[in-house]
């Protein structure tokens, strides 16, 4: 049946478009009316021909009485002939690979499954038929014998005469008898033939799904629409022009009473759904728990277990009912303070839509839907402003083409190859409560440097190189260095982590490094690039690879000038270590309720019972935003929303005879933003106008360090004429949170901003199996911090000394001499300089002299005899007080001692020592409230400063960020006798 199923995609047990049941019936009427009806052969897996078009619903209704007046003439010119019953019994060999007939099918509802009708043999049925007629023929040759004997007589002469009247009557019995058999078989099979013949290749029928999908209708419950409202409004707002003070959310979706009706089904093979395609494995060998151990690997390496359907799908209003039992939408657009109700109403549609279901060990089974359009749906609707019952906009001449145009726009967002995914655990159930993070591992990529270049530019020293790192098929740069101006021999030592999924994996990726040049007044220039499979990374995991890599061109197979120094190496998720079990067990439902866990669930060591390593601090974070809920912020404006007039009650439940006017309160429109170590991460979609929005929004990213890392979760209220107005922070400390497991579902309530209300979040952390310096298990944003002065001795130049990281620039003016040398006193405010970059920017002291005032071309000459002293930062421990003594260099080319990790002389740069310079200070890690002032017009900046601040305010965040474990990880590692890193 499966088989006949996918030979037959277009089955015509219920029609997907009007125009082909037309010509399916046209083609009816000219049929010989004994002959089988037959089609054009359709395609597997063509979703639309020439037989099979494009659905339109003005010619539907006409189309389907067109078909049952085609069906009820086929059955009444069945007239059975002989040749009819001959060729009942020659089997028909019409159907070809990959290919089916189409045949038209009655009015009638079928049943469950309409099953083809086996090929009709009647051998064995008239073998049957022979072996009842010979008793009977030796019946009657005895009887007659017997009679003739008896009533003629004639003795044995006579006995032995009666054998022939007796053998030819006997003959001539059998032989009428089996006529007689074979006739009625005959007219039987003439009979039932033409059914027969409609029936061999049809598909299964779709109207138990109907009857199915009508039940559920009915049982649904408005919650369920709920959430998919919330998923639409996301997909409205990029509609909306910057600048216009208007907002658009959907208040009701209704579902009706009418349910949807299920025109065809068929499945799909993965083919259809592009590269996003599993190998399940098809290597049964070994034992039974090394199968299971390998289905595991598989599951986790390829992302889950896929099935595929096309439906289409076609709705129409019940006639005579209220609005409620309509499918409809309630719209309220806010121009300003101005709310705008707008009504819709949907009088039919018919759609096909293409699914793939992920499919997950784990109730419900279902874990994601990523669906999309074959076509634009064909959608007659009902557009009312200000109430239900109002005038029809579509029946507007001009009106009516710019709202299809538009609705047309939004749905082509959702036609294929465009796409949406749902996380289906949040509509049928099952726990929020992580298991396991997506990312397998992560790619650790060491960037050294590059030499000899090729020269990009004509004038200038040629180059102004950077780096990005991206895969191979997605090429959507992942890590970019910073940029290097004026250089062909770049020296970068920077580390980049990159997180790999399994659909990398699957898709076979290549780790492509693409050096460009970065050019001010045009596009950016590609010098050159490389690349590494990915698959060998993974099979050779847990070690660094050191490469020197001859550049190759942009296009495959020219090489480009340059070679380039790197290292790269695949780390995966660490096991889990039987000395950090704990006795907890916290699984919980999808309304964040305690559930009670299975024996299984016990004995299994997992995230929900294992605490982090604090030997092994770096590692993946995931988390979920699931809701807030009871948001409450005041009103921003000083006139009310509006007015509505009640009627309160008494005691008795009887309504006062006075009304009351009260004023409704302000809703919001709500996001979160989320900050790890300080620095902007990930911001959900705004949820227009609700205070309870709901986000299931997932993210994972690299932590370097669990045991001092932050999480500050801030809500945000946007607005559209002035800055966004911050609700309240949630600020936790990992180490707090990961107390008794690595992952944990909680609710939180929103603290020190202007509003109030909850948060509910779950998060995982996964260890990496690597271990780190510990200068690169730091926070990338925090501030150089001196704590003594800066003391220099030799032949320097000492009129101005200027302090400089990527993020902030103090200079100093006025030291003092000092035996042998220069000495420069820092007030509270010089003393510490915000960082951003920390990782890919050095602390540049800068010592100019009085040269420099002389104007023209002498002063800009003698500006090059600035005298330098560079400190890396990537390599400092944070919040450790260090004593520095650096050189002080003069150079010809500054620009490349204080962009480059060099300490040499070389032929594009000559050094010369002049000095030293002696200071106490140490890499404060996190924001502090020296970067207000360097904040500059980054948003991300503000938002993050902005954050911390709430949080400081509201007692969050202590002044300092320590690196500490908690008291349960403490006592596991002293039971077990391991000393934490």
């Amino acid at each position: 049946m499966s088989q006949l199923n996918e030979s037959n995609p277009q089955g015509r047990a219920a029609p997907t478009s009007a125009e082909s049941t037309l010509s399916s019936a046209q083609d009816h009427t000219t049929q010989p009316p004994n002959e089988a009806l037959r089609a054009d052969p359709t395609r597997f897996g063509q979703a639309y021909s020439e037989r099979n078009p494009a659905t339109n619903i003005a010619a539907f209704h006409e189309s389907e009485q067109r078909r049952h007046e085609a069906s009820d003439r086929y059955f009444e010119n069945q007239k059975p002939t002989a040749q009819d019953s001959k060729n009942a019994n020659v089997p028909d060999d019409t159907p070809k690979a990959d290919q089916t007939d189409d045949v038209p099918i009655g009015a009638e509802k079928s049943n469950v499954l309409f099953h083809p009708t086996p090929e009709v043999n009647l051998d064995q049925v008239f073998q049957d038929i022979s072996k009842s007629l010979r008793p009977v023929s030796y019946a009657v040759f005895g009887a007659i014998i017997v009679l003739d004997w008896l009533f003629i007589g004639g003795g044995l002469r006579g006995f032995l005469k009666s054998f022939f009247p007796a053998g030819g009557v006997a003959v001539a019995v059998y032989f009428i008898l089996t006529r007689v058999g074979q006739n009625a078989a005959g007219r039987k099979v003439e009979r039932t033939e033409a059914k027969t013949e409609k029936l061999r290749y049809v598909p299964e029928s779709v109207e138990w799904m109907n009857t199915l999908v009508e039940t559920l209708w009915d049982t649904l419950q408005q919650d369920f629409f709920d959430n998919i409202a919330s998923q639409i409004n996301d997909t409205i707002k990029p509609y909306i022009p910057k600048g216009v003070p208007a907002t658009v959310k959907i208040t009701e979706l209704g579902h009706g009473s009418q349910s949807l009706r299920v025109l065809s089904m068929r499945s799909l093979p993965d083919s259809e759904f592009g590269h996003l395609v599993p190998a399940h494995g098809l290597d049964k060998s070994g034992s039974a728990a090394q199968a299971k151990e390998k289905e595991k690997a598989i599951e986790r390496e390829e992302g889950g277990v896929f099935y595929n359907l096309e439906i289409a799908v076609a709705y129409h209003e019940p006639p005579f009912r209220s609005r409620k039992d309509h499918m409809h939408v309630d719209v309220l657009a806010m121009l300003g303070p101005v709310p705008l109700p707008v009504f819709v109403q949907v009088k039919e549609f018919v759609a096909t839509i293409r699914i793939r279901l992920q499919m997950h060990p784990d109730l419900p089974f279902l874990k994601n839907i990523t669906f999309a359009l074959t076509d634009k749906p064909k959608v007659n609707a009902c557009v009312s402003l200000g109430a239900p019952w109002a005038l029809d906009l579509l029946n507007l001449p001009v009106i009516d083409s710019v709202l299809n145009s538009q609705i047309d726009a939004a749905a082509a967002d959702f036609v294929q190859p465009k796409s949406m995914s749902l996380d289906m655990t949040a509509y049928v159930g099952g726990s929020d409560q992580k298991e396991e993070t997506e990312a397998i591992g992560v790619l650790i990529v060491k960037i050294h440097r590059a030499r000899n270049l090729a020269r990009q530019d004509s004038r200038g020293p040629g180059a102004d190189p950077y780096l990005t790192i991206a895969f191979s098929k997605y090429e959507k740069p992942m890590y970019a260095t910073r940029i290097i101006k004026g250089d062909r021999n770049p020296v970068w030592e920077e580390s980049a982590i990159i997180m790999i999924r399994a659909e990398h994996v699957k898709r076979q990726e290549n780790v492509l490094l693409r050096l460009w040049d970065s050019d001010t007044t045009g596009s950016d220039d590609v010098s050159g690039v490389c690349e590494f499979p990915l698959q060998e990374l993974i099979l050779n995991a847990n070690k660094m690879h050191r490469r020197e890599d001859q550049l190759q061109g942009d296009t495959s197979g020219t090489d480009a000038e340059g070679i380039l120094e790197w290292e790269i190496g695949y780390y995966p998720r660490a096991e889990f270590e039987k000395h950090l079990r704990t006795t907890a067990t916290d699984p919980r439902d999808h309304h964040g309720n305690k559930i009670e866990a299975t024996e299984e669930q016990k004995q299994e060591q997992n995230a929900q019972n294992t605490v982090p390593d604090p030997n092994l601090p770096a590692g993946i974070l995931g988390i979920t935003i699931h809701q807030c809920i009871n948001v409450d912020i005041d009103n921003p404006n000083k006139k009310s929303m509006g007015y509505v007039k009640v009627r309160g009650q008494d005691s008795d439940g009887e309504d006062d005879d006075e009304e009351e006017t009260i004023s409704i309160d302000y809703i919001p429109s709500l996001y979160v933003s989320l900050d790890i170590n300080d620095q902007l991460k990930y911001r959900t979609r705004v949820k227009s106008i609700t205070n309870q929005p709901t986000f299931n929004s997932s993210h994972e990213t690299y932590i370097r360090d669990w045991r001092m890392a932050t999480l500050t979760l801030s809500v945000w209220d946007a607005r559209k004429k002035t800055d966004d107005s911050l609700v309240g922070v949630v600020a936790l400390k990992l180490s707090d949170i990961f107390h008794e497991s690595s992952s944990v579902v909680k609710f939180c309530d929103l603290k020190g901003g202007q509003g109030s209300g909850r948060i509910r979040i779950s998060m995982i952390f996964r260890s990496i199996g690597m271990k780190l310096d510990k200068s690169l298990l730091g926070y990338e944003i925090g501030s150089f911090v001196f704590s003594s002065p800066i003391a220099c001795i030799g032949k320097f130049n000492t009129r101005k000394l200027t302090l400089r990281t990527a993020g902030s620039t103090r200079t100093i003016k006025g030291g003092e001499k000092a035996e042998g040398g220069h000495t420069w006193l820092l007030d509270d405010k010089q003393s510490v300089l915000p960082v951003h970059h920390r990782y890919m920017s050095p602390l540049v002291l800068e010592f100019a002299g009085i040269t420099e005032k002389v104007p023209g071309p002498l002063g800009k000459m003698m500006n090059k005899n600035k005298n330098f002293a560079v400190l890396w930062l990537y390599e400092l421990n944070d919040n450790e007080e260090q004593t520095f003594t650096l050189p002080i260099y003069k150079t010809d080319n500054p620009d490349r001692l204080t962009q480059n990790v060099v300490s040499q002389p070389d032929d594009t740069m000559a050094l010369e020592q002049v000095g030293e310079v002696s200071f106490q200070g140490r890499f404060s890690a996190g924001l502090d409230a020296s970067h207000e002032e360097f904040l500059g017009e980054s948003h991300d900046l503000w938002s993050a400063y902005q954050s911390w601040a709430a949080a400081k305010k509201s007692g969050q965040r202590d002044f300092q960020v320590e690196r500490t474990t908690n008291k349960t990880v403490q006592a596991l590692m002293a039971k077990s006798g391991k000393v934490g890193a």
